[in-house]
């Protein structure tokens, strides 16, 4: 019996310009309600910038704080590699903008460089100056991340402690401005900002952890992969599991709580019709992922999610599938594949998967399992092959595509996962062959 499929929102190109939209409003909004509140002609031209500037700036915070606050919709329309990157992208814009309100009130304050005496300012200067300060290192310790390389929670915590103080103090900074808060259009922005990234905060690290402590999960098994991998499998503590769409991910915690600090995404491999039973298969790539070969079956575990748009749900009308995959993209393609398998699906499928040497081609038996109960050609392809290797060399590229591709290849849906520079490179190749974009479904690994 098929199930519903779990809701996770139109995610098509209709919602990202959707979503976008509300961007840019969240950002110029400010701007036209100023206008709305004091007139052109009754603020001097530095003044109206120097205003401006703040606002935007102030707008652009609260985008980048919302951005990675586990909005499924959101997730469902970009992924969460894009998320993050257009998060990093508006903290760094913030940053120039901040910057360059300052400068704009240095020079229109009669005060000066005075303003940064801190035992003898206004309150709004002092909150101002701590919102910068906070908001620069934040960025810095961004930025320095990758040659710096501190253990991730560590970083995330210190991350996400600045944010915290950057919101709270710009937003202090505001009230305290009176002549803005007097403003009743202001004033009701301003308080529906605060009052909507307080909401998000209570439903990221209060509501959230809630819900996955009542539907928490109990380690099965643990099994090594080929590859440098593992294999968890969980299974449904006292309910009937957490229904998802194949090719979704899920944040994973262990512990003794569903509060811990530590967590970390991974993509679900198991079939979708049965959620009571989940498998999560991951590459040691790290500190966290190298410890999961030590778990012992019986340890509790915590699911944050479903989230995810990357799913073979609402294509129905496809003529069939092509699945490509490096490394361990294969996992969504898995369990699209054994969704696809249990719900005994009669079109032709693809899948193409590439690995260094045949060793570290992953869940290659479930692989061979799965392709038993399906209508589905496999091609491996290795860039460093062994001797009596007959299959495919190099890399997955245009010419090992149009080699497999069908007659009609734009009937077809295509689901690319991989690291960015494969899913980069087959998701153009794809496009050049004539596959419209629509048609071209692709998550990048790699996004934390």
């Amino acid at each position: 019996m098929q199930r519903a499929p779990v809701t996770t929102h139109v995610h098509g190109t209709a919602a990202r310009i959707g979503w976008f939209a509300l961007y840019l409003e969240t950002l110029l909004v400010p701007i036209a309600l100023t206008w709305l509140s004091y007139g052109l002609r009754t603020m001097k031209v530095g003044e109206a910038i120097a205003v401006g500037l703040g606002l935007v700036a102030f707008s652009a915070l609260v985008v980048a704080v919302i951005l990675p606050a586990r909005v499924s919709p959101l997730i469902a329309a970009f992924g969460i590699e894009t998320i993050l990157k257009i998060h990093r992208c508006t903290a760094k814009w913030a940053v120039v903008l901040v910057l360059a309100h300052v400068v704009v009130v240095l020079i229109e304050d009669p005060r000066g460089l005075k303003i940064f005496n801190l035992l003898n300012t206004t309150w709004a200067a002092r909150a101002a100056t701590a919102s910068t300060l906070a908001l620069i290192l934040m960025v810095v310790l961004a930025i320095t991340r990758s040659r710096r390389q501190p253990r991730y929670e560590g970083w995330r915590m210190v991350h996400n402690v600045l944010a915290g103080a950057v919101l709270m103090t710009a937003w202090m900074h505001v009230w305290w401005l009176r002549h803005l808060m007097t403003k009743p259009l202001l004033a009701i922005w301003f308080f529906g900002t605060g009052l909507l990234v307080a909401a998000l905060g209570a439903r990221r690290w209060l509501w959230l952890p809630l819900r996955a402590r009542r539907r928490s999960y109990l380690l099965q098994e643990v099994r090594r992969e080929p590859g440098d991998g593992v294999t968890l499998t969980l299974a449904a503590d006292r309910h009937s599991g957490v229904p998802f769409n194949a090719g979704q991910f899920a944040w994973l915690k262990f512990g003794t709580s569903a509060f811990v600090f530590e967590e970390h995404p991974f993509s679900i491999s198991s079939t979708a019709d049965r959620p009571g039973v989940k498998q999560f298969t991951i590459k040691a790539l790290g500190d966290f992922t190298e410890l999961l070969s030590a778990l012992r079956p019986g340890r509790r575990v915590y699911l944050d999610g479903p989230y995810g748009g990357f799913t073979i749900e609402g294509h129905d009308g496809s003529a069939g599938f092509m699945m490509i995959a490096a490394g361990v993209g294969i996992t969504p393609l898995l369990s699209m594949l054994r969704t696809l398998a249990d719900r005994r699906d009669r079109r032709r499928h693809w899948l193409i998967v590439a690995a260094r040497t045949v060793e570290e081609l992953m869940l290659r038996p479930e692989i061979l399992e799965v392709r038993k109960r399906l209508n589905l050609q496999v091609v491996e392809v290795l860039s460093k092959p062994g001797p009596g290797w007959t299959g495919e060399t190099g890399r997955i590229s245009g010419r090992v595509l149009s080699r497999y591709l069908p007659r009609n290849p734009s009937r077809l849906n295509y689901f690319i996962c991989g690291p960015d520079p494969m899913v980069h490179t087959v998701s153009h190749a794809l496009a050049a062959r004539g596959i419209p974009l629509r048609r071209i479904h692709t998550e990048r690994f790699g996004a934390a």
